[in-house]
């Protein structure tokens, strides 16, 4: 489970999840905000145009009646705050308090012909002090005279304050509710990707038997899965009849060649000195023949997955060093110095068989194309979750431009004519790191060749 969390937040889905989150949190943001500003604008435009209306009928009253009639209606208006929550002052030209609800003028920083706020005390129920907004607007008067008339508008405030918070918890709880659909809907569809990739991972290994997942719902992915599986059938069934083709080829192949092979030993028994030249250079042909059919054969199975191959752990070390000894007296032979570098010990999960014929053949090659009194170096290491192979000779080495060619069948270049072989070497090599999907890399050891096999440690 802990894998598959990992996983999932890996994948293009929780990447797809998480901006569907985010898109929908800031959809959500601007509409709850679009109704939190309309809404406190709709307060204040209602309290203003109240106010409005009042200082307008306030002044008609100060032109009619002149200021008593003004201070008669304004005392009138001017009940206690704590109870009408509404502010009334009107004050001289020097700003002396004439009549109102406030022992005195507010200390404004800017005094303007429009809306302003400042704060008052307000003697709470359970008989405390509090600090309550004001909202307010004045008008001069003729004479110099002015009027103010403000509201409390701490339950706007309070309102706003209110909305905030539920418009918070609102959007996390949304949040966290698209984010919970979200990882559900996207962990059960990558337990089904997660499925598919496993079989597909199986098949990619061999396994031509098995098919990828179907659930039954319908759905764009299991609608894949029956398209890859009746794909799947009809890539066996030519797997099957390749495979029925190469084992009777071979079978075909094998028996005259053994048999031509048998009867020139026989006639080179029988011969005399002066026809055993051209027999010898039968058989060996034939031998050549031979090799060639069985590397082809094995280059063949290995690739296609037919291989009869049975993965273990296996000790890479001890099997290249077993491998090496049986090169040793060949190289001895022809004065090549063969040194085995470091040999860690270096478990992998790998084909013995297959992983010896890849040895083989670089010890092979690099015993073939080293000059005599040249030097071969062979290393196992293992670092950092990572088993390294590395066969390194001072040859003529590989150019740059021809490292991936050599990979392939039957390429051999210039400088290798001189030296018997089939091209099948480094291909075959190829096909077994494929098989166990391993890194092969070409690198130029100065002078000569360096290969590097490199194989994950298992866990």
């Amino acid at each position: 489970m802990a894998k598959l969390s990992r996983a999932f937040f890996r994948t293009t889905v929780a990447r797809l999840a998480l901006i569907y989150i985010v898109v929908f949190a800031l959809i959500t943001a601007v509409l709850f905000g679009s109704v939190y500003v309309l809404t406190l604008q709709a307060v204040d435009d209602g309290m203003e145009d109240l106010m409005e209306s009042q200082l307008q009928g306030l002044s008609e009253q100060y032109a009619t009646s002149g200021l008593r009639g003004l201070v008669t209606v304004v005392r009138a208006r001017s009940q206690s705050l704590d109870r009408s929550r509404a502010v009334y002052l009107l004050a001289d030209e020097n700003l002396h308090l004439v009549v109102g609800n406030l022992s005195a003028w507010p200390e404004l920083d800017v005094q303007r012909d429009k809306w302003f706020e400042f704060d008052v005390s307000v003697k709470a129920h359970d008989g405390s002090i509090e600090q309550h907004p004001i909202r307010a607007a004045l008008v001069t008067l003729p004479d110099g005279y002015r009027l103010l008339i403000g509201t409390d508008v701490i339950e706007r405030a309070q309102l706003a304050t209110v909305m905030q918070r539920v418009g918070a918890f609102a959007l996390v709880l949304l949040v966290l509710v698209a984010a919970a659909i979200a990882v559900w809907m996207n962990r059960r569809l990558l337990k089904q990707v997660h499925a598919i990739t496993t079989a597909g991972q199986d098949i990619a290994n061999g396994d031509f038997a098995r098919r990828l997942p179907v659930r039954g719902s319908g759905d764009e992915l299991d609608e894949l899965a029956t398209q890859l599986n009746a794909l799947l059938e009809r890539i066996e069934q030519l797997t099957v009849a390749l495979r029925f083709v190469i084992d009777g080829t071979a079978h075909d192949l094998r028996g005259p060649l053994n048999r031509m092979r048998l009867r020139l030993e026989q006639a080179l028994e029988q011969s005399v000195n002066e026809g055993r030249e051209p027999i010898e250079a039968a058989m060996q042909d034939a031998d050549a023949l031979l090799r060639t059919l069985e590397a082809l054969l094995r280059i063949a199975q290995v690739q296609s997955g037919a291989a009869n191959a049975e993965i273990a752990q296996l000790n890479l070390g001890k099997l290249v060093r077993e491998i090496a000894e049986l090169y040793a007296p060949l190289a001895e032979q022809r004065g090549i110095r063969l040194e085995l570098e470091q040999m860690d010990e270096a478990p992998v999960q790998a084909s013995r068989q297959l992983l010896a014929h890849a040895v083989a053949n670089l010890l092979d090659n690099a015993v073939k194309y080293t000059p005599m009194g040249g030097q071969i170096g062979v290393a196992v290491r293992r670092e950092a979750g990572v088993v390294t192979l590395t066969v390194q000779d001072n040859g003529p080495g590989i150019p740059p431009a021809d490292r991936e060619r050599v990979l392939q069948r039957f390429v051999r270049l210039d400088s290798a004519q001189a030296e018997p072989g089939t091209g099948l070497g480094l291909s075959l090599v190829a096909a077994v790191c494929r098989f166990h999907h391993a890194g092969l890399v070409l690198e130029d050891a100065g002078p000569g060749l360096r290969v590097r096999l490199s194989f994950r440690a298992p866990v």
